[in-house]
């Protein structure tokens, strides 16, 4: 979910997510976090984060109103070529990445925000280019307003999911 805090803006000149990322690895990270964040025409609480009004693949930081599809799929296009665009300026060598180890660090960062990623350690086994303990990292991230969401019970078991997505496609599967 991109945040208010946490939302790189999409500025006019600035790189789109296939020029990022390149042309696979961008199809393959929109069709992740869209799986993953799934569409809200319409505002709406978010109850996982604290009901922060959300519209869209997770948007919170614009106009709270109707969208088209079409729209939102722009809207979600623009906010990850933010984020791609500030995971790489922040990871060395992010060039030099698989398409599958971009795509799981965006969207990792896009869910839990570019701060929280640029003080993981996770971040630090991608710059040691250590990736079987990245790949790992992952499903470290299964918390949500202090609840550990592997419990059934918290009811917020798609991040666990969308974790173990992550990983995998990190380590190339």
């Amino acid at each position: 979910m991109a945040t208010q805090t946490q939302q790189p803006s999409k500025r006019p000149g600035k790189k789109t997510l296939a020029a990022t990322l390149g042309a696979a690895a961008a199809a393959a990270l929109v069709a992740l976090t869209a799986s993953q964040e799934g569409v809200s025409l319409k505002p709406y609480n978010d109850r996982l984060a604290n009901n922060v009004q959300t519209v869209c693949f997770g948007e919170t930081n614009v106009e709270m109103r109707a969208y088209t599809l079409p729209e939102c799929k722009s809207m979600l296009g623009d906010s990850l070529a933010g984020y791609a665009s500030a995971v790489r300026d922040i990871t060395p060598g992010f060039d030099s990445l698989t398409d599958g180890q971009k795509v799981a660090v965006v969207d990792l960062a896009y869910n839990i925000g570019v701060p929280n990623y640029k003080g993981s350690t996770l971040r630090k086994r991608y710059i040691a280019r250590d990736f079987p303990g990245a790949c790992s990292e992952f499903i470290k991230w299964r918390f949500v307003a202090g609840k550990d969401c592997a419990i059934s019970s918290n009811r917020c078991g798609g991040i666990v999911t969308r974790r173990q997505l992550e990983a995998q496609a990190c380590r190339g599967n």
